[in-house]
């Protein structure tokens, strides 16, 4: 990936709702700031459940035995090139979405790499944007960045994070000029800091 680029990954299943809005404030902010935005929605990817073989432990090279029946190692080649990358995602039931969760446990052939061979000699910055209906709940989000923190560390992403409460129905994020405004300033924050340009 180009040095400017932001790879930034829809995680939800509805088109259209919350997140993708999110997704697209990322884009408009991270563009004007002079970095050059990839967007790409989780849902438009073939993604097969990790059956727990541990081949990829065994394997040479990492490789895992479903890499040819889906798209999930593009995905993660693609976030394992990336220096910063982000993650915009409702959630449910405390946690993330299953076809988010299935590419995360899908990792497993980068965490066996990581632990055989160390880090990348680069780290990176991963922007987390979580957005939830519930308009309270002290622990919502716990599970969700803890899941984020051990899925990126392979990756030398280090984790930066913006939850959003209270955004449940289509539009309400779209409506909300205030959550909006949490949301450019993040992205601003995070970028301005992250030396890429």
């Amino acid at each position: 990936m180009k040095q400017n680029e932001v790879l930034i990954i829809g995680c939800s299943p509805r088109k259209g709702g919350n997140t993708d809005h999110a997704a697209l404030e990322v884009v408009r902010t991270a563009g004007e700031m002079g970095f050059n935005p990839r967007l790409l929605y989780l849902r438009d990817y073939h993604i097969l459940p990790c059956t727990g073989c541990h081949k990829c432990a065994s394997d040479p090279d990492f490789k895992c035995v479903l890499r040819q029946k889906d798209q999930c190692e593009h995905l993660l080649k693609m976030i394992d090139q990336a220096r910063t990358a982000c993650f915009c995602s409702p959630i449910y039931f405390y946690h993330l979405p299953a076809h988010f969760k299935g590419l995360i446990d899908r990792s497993q052939s980068f965490y066996e790499r990581w632990i055989k061979i160390g880090p990348k000699e680069q780290s990176g910055k991963a922007l987390c944007l979580l957005v939830a209906g519930r308009k309270q709940g002290q622990s919502l989000f716990r599970g969700s960045l803890l899941t984020l923190k051990y899925f990126l560390d392979p990756f030398s992403l280090k984790i930066a994070d913006l939850c959003l409460l209270g955004i449940d129905q289509k539009g309400d994020l779209e409506k909300d000029s205030k959550a909006c405004s949490r949301i450019s300033d993040f992205v601003r924050h995070e970028l301005g800091i992250s030396g890429l340009i």
